[in-house]
């Protein structure tokens, strides 16, 4: 059969298919070619996929000097970056060395830090007790200190065990020297008095006596009622200046300076202990304890500290000697 018989027949099939179809009002039907209708799909979860990396064979040949990276090699940092952390790490370890140095000389009482200048204070002295043991007067006295105070008695019946080595050994000295007594918050003060004349004796050519009031013990959470350290503190004073003719020195800390000393005995020569800073709200004092941790060489327990005091500001030593030299 020929194409164009062939296109005629298509011609006469299409017509006898539509003369089927016609519509009731003579219209034709129009056709609709069917498509086939793809059935739904559920959404696949997304995979993310790694990255592979190509092994590369060991005997390739290279036409270039980069490096070859393994696969568990990480990429070198720049030496800019190792160089900053060099420098932080031993910047932070000098500061730590410092720190170390100042807080170990500083515990060895080597620095203090609000130590008087000399010039300013040109009179100072030492108090020492049992604590360092035998002391050897004549080192001692060679130290930057004018004048000596040593711990003679404690409460009613307490007594220092160096006093009479000390006492022996400071004659060899040029030292001026003192006696002080303890004082027990709920001890008798008449015997407590007693107990430091019958110790210390005729204290011609020596300082002044001096009483230390101090927190000590169960003091230090419950201070004692005032009144009751007033009465048993000032028979202990009129007691000592009976005998000697001189008034006490008192020393004590902040504490007990506003509760047992400020309200009764503020016509006494003071003596404050201030480690931190200068008593400056103090107008009367005489003598300022700054450093209570002192290590010198000249004792047998070269382990232990004593305590550094100074006269008052732009004093000579003359004129300490007229106020607490006794007669």
């Amino acid at each position: 059969m020929s194409r164009k018989e062939s296109f005629k027949l298509n011609e006469e099939t299409r017509r006898r298919i539509d003369e089927e179809y016609y519509a009731p009002e003579g219209r034709r039907v129009r056709r609709v070619r069917a498509r086939a209708v793809k059935p739904a799909q559920k959404p696949q979860p997304e995979i993310k996929s790694e990255p592979v990396y190509a092994s590369i064979p060991s005997d390739y040949d290279y036409d270039y000097d980069e490096p070859v990276l393994d696969d568990f090699e990480e990429p070198k940092k720049p030496k800019k970056h190792r160089l900053r952390r060099l420098m932080i790490f031993t910047a932070i370890f000098c500061v730590v060395v410092i720190l170390l140095n100042i807080a170990f000389y500083y515990y060895r009482g080597q620095i203090w830090f609000n130590e008087p200048r000399k010039r300013d204070y040109p009179v100072r002295g030492a108090v020492v007790d049992e604590e360092l043991g035998e002391i050897d007067w004549e080192v001692m006295s060679q130290q930057t200190i004018s004048f000596t105070y040593i711990r003679a008695t404690k409460g009613t019946t307490t007594v220092d065990e160096q006093l009479k080595s000390s006492r022996k050994g400071v004659k060899k000295t040029d030292l001026l020297v003192g006696f002080y007594h303890e004082f027990d918050f709920s001890a008798d003060g008449e015997k407590q008095a007693e107990n430091y004349i019958e110790q210390c004796g005729d204290l011609s050519g020596k300082l002044r006596p001096m009483v230390k009031v101090t927190k000590y013990g169960i003091y230090n959470l419950h201070m004692k009622n005032a009144e009751d350290v007033k009465e048993s503190l000032s028979e202990f004073l009129d007691a000592i200046e009976e005998e000697y003719g001189r008034r006490c020195v008192i020393m004590c800390d902040s504490a007990c300076y506003e509760k047992y000393i400020e309200p009764y005995f503020d016509d006494y020569s003071l003596w404050i202990i201030d480690h931190f800073s200068e008593p400056d709200e103090y107008e009367d004092w005489a003598l300022w304890e700054f450093n209570p941790r002192v290590r010198t060489e000249g004792y047998e327990n070269s382990k232990r500290y004593f305590a550094l005091s100074v006269y008052r500001q732009e004093k000579d030593i003359d004129n300490f000697k007229k106020n607490f030299l006794m007669d």
